[in-house]
């Protein structure tokens, strides 16, 4: 070892121990190790800047992980390094730190070794963001001490470092192989220039993803929205010519804009990221992520819009928390004005929420200020976060998605389509929800109770609970220039000069809100919990023996392994022994002894809040449990009989559902169902091949069959309901609202009757929905006096649900139509 050896390893070393007491790097992947795949590749990381507080983060991660040290030399095609390690902007002064003009020698020799060299050597980009905070004009604090897009010095890495140790970020990204590139008779100098600039563009896009673009100072932002011409284009229509009423009017705008912005802070951030930490370890047991890889892949060169589902106000906090600590960029999340309390409004605002009405409608000017603020977030670069279902899911069911938000981003992009947009669809899984039993009040006819100060310190009681587990799963990317080129090849072509919104906008907006629920539901969670629910409530009186419970949730799985509705769904490991423990664990069930064996049963109370778990997955089984269901009546059903009947209540449930199949795919899909119930022995093909069989009354196969058909039940009582009434009253007769008010009216009455625990199955707006499927059908059409008119194919949707719908609960249900009239 050299003179400059004896003295740089022990300094080396010293730094090394200081360093791993202060920083504590998150590293991504979580095993980075696996990135390695060829044993006899020479391994070299690529820094971006480099400096030894880089180097000890890298040294301290590659023990972690069991990777080759970046400071230990290496053999590649005869030639030995002093280390293993390439920096892509070295920096070179001792006062003056700046960029070194030359390219990385290193790397030269590297490149230019492997031109006649059979030995694979392995690039390893690797990232290090020192706080994660990109810079906010005017804010020096930030312009010195986080982690941004400019070249630093000594000293200020130093702080940096101090400061920041325990909020960096080291990411391991995927190998760059070199033989790949330097193939053919590609020259040695040309190589060079290729992999230099295909890691200046990754580390560029990397950056972006997770530090974010720039952000403006919330002042700077307002005045860049009051400048918009949409916004002066309006101001100038309310106030004409005069002055005062001018500036009267940009002072409303103002008070808007300042009213929506966000007011992103760092040092806020990261006391949240700390508080929300410490709230998912003390009401959950942990929060489970899903197919993060598809997330990273497009976050790197594309605007992310993360469209969740909306379960509860967890889901705020929860996909800001799960970016960041992803190692993604924090995006803005829109949030409704109700959540703009005193103390917290701002906590959210600082953490990244913008506030928005929850209507527009008669104030030209908010509307023109909010959408030029949606244009300015979008056009520097942020991602965004919103809920397209407009208000929290009170059934467990997705809402029918409102335009707003994806109108707004869609014409943003249509004006200023530099950079990719994609909508990354989000499903959110609970096993329990805070506003549980408010959700049940709601749906029984109470008053939605406002957010307020007090509602918060009471929900704060709920921290003694317990919430089970939470999963987040991503689904399938949508991209929308292909989209828009599919629906609308000429859209960029489009030219405004007074700000209209292209005439075929709507026509996008429907199809892109239509695919994200869908996308959603096609990334569902199979929690324990819904398991359990689907089971139980099934059952008459939600209450079932131990043995039947067990056999029916292995049959459950079983059911949605072989029927796959996406290979995107995750399914509990669990043994339905271990479900069954988890369900008495968070108090959803409880069991009672009996000499012949323990029963396993649900309180009413939680009879009805579990509806809303069991809606959560009811799309996964839907086909399959609607086949079961044409057999609770008959014994033999011809296959071309139940795809007929399928066929005949798709258009309902897959609206109700948002299911992802096209009408014309749905024989296909209804004779996968039956596929998967003759493997199950749930049904058997007759000698003709044609007819399908049940298993033997009184069997066990029969019970499971009946148990797995009892979920759809519900749905066919209220499209039977819809049509007896309508029948009843006759053609030309009813409005529409007085048919969903007559249909929820004796839904309610039913439930009252037949003690069905579950508030959604009077829901109004399941009934305004099945309505407007059927008009949409032409089976129902309105007259010049707007009253409901049909035909005989009413008629006949009528008598194809006597197969399927008993006969107790047909004549319940007609006796019903006779008191209402």
């Amino acid at each position: 070892m050299n003179l400059a050896g004896l003295i740089f390893r022990p300094l080396y070393w010293s730094a090394g121990k200081v360093f791993s007491i202060w920083a504590r790097p998150a590293i991504q992947p979580e095993a980075p190790g696996e990135l390695v795949t060829d044993a006899g590749a020479a391994v070299c990381y690529v820094l971006e800047t480099g400096g030894l507080a880089d180097v000890l983060a890298l040294e301290k991660a590659c023990a972690t992980h069991g990777l080759p040290s970046p400071t230990e030399s290496f053999e590649f095609c005869g030639v030995r390094e002093s280390n293993r390690f390439v920096v892509m902007r070295r920096l070179t002064g001792f006062w003056n730190r700046h960029p070194s003009a030359t390219s990385s020698q290193r790397l030269k020799r590297l490149i230019e070794g492997a031109d006649n060299c059979e030995q694979e050597l392995l690039l390893i980009p690797v990232a290090i963001y020192w706080g994660r905070s990109p810079d906010k004009e005017r804010s020096f604090f930030k312009i010195l001490f986080s982690e941004n897009w400019d070249v630093i010095g000594r000293t200020r890495k130093f702080l940096v470092t101090l400061l920041h140790g325990r909020d960096t970020l080291l990411r391991f990204s995927d190998v760059l192989p070199i033989r790949s590139i330097c193939t053919g008779d590609i020259e040695s100098s040309v190589a060079v220039r290729k992999v230099s600039r295909i890691l200046r563009v990754h580390f560029r896009h990397r950056r972006t993803a997770t530090v974010g673009p720039d952000l403006s100072h919330r002042r700077t932002l307002v005045k860049q929205v009051l400048r918009a011409p949409s916004v002066r284009r309006i101001i100038n229509a309310e106030a004409g010519d005069d002055i005062r009423k001018q500036e009267l009017a940009r002072r409303k705008a103002e008070k808007y804009a300042l009213e929506i912005a966000a007011d992103i802070s760092y040092p806020t951030i990261r006391v949240l990221v700390r508080v929300l930490r410490w709230l998912w370890n003390r009401i959950y047991d942990g929060v489970e992520l899903n197919h993060m890889d598809r997330l990273h892949q497009v976050a790197e060169d594309k605007e992310v819009i993360y469209v969740p589902c909306h379960r509860s106000h967890i889901d705020y906090l929860l996909l800001g928390y799960v970016t960041y600590v992803s190692g993604l960029h924090l995006p803005h999340v829109a949030a409704g004005i109700n959540l703009n309390m005193p103390i917290v409004g701002g906590i959210l605002r600082r953490g990244g929420a913008f506030f928005l009405r929850r209507s527009f409608k008669g104030n030209r000017l908010y509307a023109a200020v909010f959408d030029a603020y949606i244009h300015e977030v979008l056009v520097k670069g942020h991602s965004m976060e919103y809920f397209i279902e407009g208000g929290r899911s009170r059934t467990g069911r997705l809402l029918t998605p409102k335009g707003g938000m994806l109108v707004m981003t869609v014409n943003s992009y249509v004006k200023n389509p530099q950079r990719p947009i994609v909508f990354v669809p989000v499903y959110f899984g609970y096993e329990k929800l805070i506003e549980g039993n408010a959700f049940i009040s709601e749906l029984a006819g109470a008053e939605k109770q406002k957010e307020s100060i007090g509602g918060l310190i009471r929900s704060i009681k709920s921290l003694r609970d317990h919430f089970g587990k939470v999963y987040v799963n991503i689904a399938e990317p949508i991209e929308l220039a292909p989209m828009l080129d599919r629906m609308h090849p000429t859209w960029r072509k489009h030219e405004s000069d007074n700000g209209d919104r292209p005439p075929w906008l709507a026509e996008v907006v429907d199809e892109l809100g239509a695919e994200i629920m869908q996308g959603i539901n096609s990334a569902a969670a199979v929690t324990p919990i819904s398991l359990l629910a689907y089971v139980l409530l099934a059952t008459p009186k939600q209450t079932i023996g131990l043995g039947e419970l067990r056999r029916q949730l292995e049959l459950s799985l079983k059911v949605l392994r072989r029927f796959r509705y996406s290979e995107l769904v995750t399914m509990p490991e669990s043994s339905a022994d271990e479900i069954i423990e988890h369900g008495e664990q968070l108090e959803v069930i409880s069991r009672s002894t009996h000499p012949m064996g323990e029963v396993i049963h649900m309180t009413q109370q939680n009879a009805v809040l579990m509806t809303y778990f069991r809606n959560n997955i009811l799309h996964l089984l839907a086909v399959p449990a609607s086949v079961a269901c044409c057999f609770i009546q008959g014994r033999e059903i011809e296959h071309a009989e139940l795809q007929r009947l399928i066929r005949l209540i798709y258009p309902f449930m897959k609206k109700e559902l948002c299911m992802k199949w096209e009408f014309d795919d749905i024989d296909d899909v209804t004779s996968e169902a039956i596929k998967a119930l003759i493997e199950l022995q749930l049904l058997t093909c007759a000698t003709d091949k044609k007819t399908l069989v049940r298993p033997p009354a009184g069997s066990e196969k029969a019970f499971q069959l009946l148990m797995l058909g009892q979920s759809m039940v519900p749905m066919l009582q209220r499209f039977y309901l819809v049509i007896a009434i309508l029948i009843r009253n006759g053609s030309g007769v009813l409005s529409r609202q007085r048919l969903e008010t007559m249909c929820q009216q004796s839904a309610e009455r039913l439930s009252m009757i037949y003690g069905l625990h579950s508030p959604d199955f009077f829901n109004k707006s399941l009934f305004h929905d099945f309505i407007r499927t059927l008009e949409k059908l032409d089976v129902l059409r309105k007259n010049s006096d707007n009253l409901i008119e049909f035909d005989d194919d009413l008629t006949n949707i009528g008598v194809d649900a006597r197969l399927v719908l008993g006969e107790e609960i047909r004549h319940s249900i007609l006796s019903l139509t006779i008191t209402e009239k």
